[in-house]
């Protein structure tokens, strides 16, 4: 399965009818360093002021790619500014 795509929020929008999906590429800069917990392991995603690829869900949520780990998942608010 591809990594960059596999998130509960991209999910539940393949699962919605075409005519209620307003998923959309996105771009974000990291307004700080972002770790994810790689088990038990903090691993920085995300380094502050660069600029990433993301998603903005159907719910709202934002998923960001790291490209450092070929991951995405879900963004916290505060974490991120749209670009």
């Amino acid at each position: 399965m591809n990594n960059r795509y596999n998130t509960a929020d991209h999910r539940a929008d393949v699962a919605l009818p075409d005519s209620e999906r307003t998923d959309k590429p996105i771009k974000f800069r990291a307004t700080k360093d972002i770790y994810w917990d790689d088990w038990g392991h903090m691993r920085r995603v995300f380094v502050k002021g660069r600029i990433y690829e993301g998603v903005k869900h159907s719910s709202g949520n934002i998923s960001g790619y790291s490209p450092y780990y070929d991951v995405s998942d879900g963004l916290d608010p505060g974490e991120y500014e749209l670009v």
